[in-house]
């Protein structure tokens, strides 16, 4: 399972890519054989109050099945990730165990 992690005004140090390698496969360990791909993309945008949010846009290229995108912005980029990979990890159960 090939991961992809992209960023645009979000500082990812090899620490924070390593937790979030990790948090991917603990998410996702049941699923792992359905997907083929993971594509993270990470960007601070700015909200109505001036604050900087930080949006998630996690892709997963599934086998045999279509592809599931999550999208979240929260202000927290740890918080943030977790709720992706949570509701994600619910997704794609549904998707093929329901199916």
């Amino acid at each position: 399972m090939q991961v992809t992690i992209q960023s645009d005004g979000v500082d990812i140090n090899s620490d924070l890519e390593t937790k979030i390698q990790r948090e991917l496969q603990f998410s996702l360990s049941r699923v792992e054989p359905h997907i083929a791909a993971i594509s993270i993309n990470l960007n601070s945008v700015t909200n109505i109050r001036n604050h900087c949010d930080i949006h998630c846009r996690l892709t997963l290229e599934m086998v045999n099945q279509p592809n599931v995108v999550i999208e979240d912005t929260q202000i927290n980029l740890e918080y943030v990730i977790d709720r992706v990979l949570h509701k994600a990890s619910r997704a794609v159960e549904r998707l093929i165990f329901k199916a």
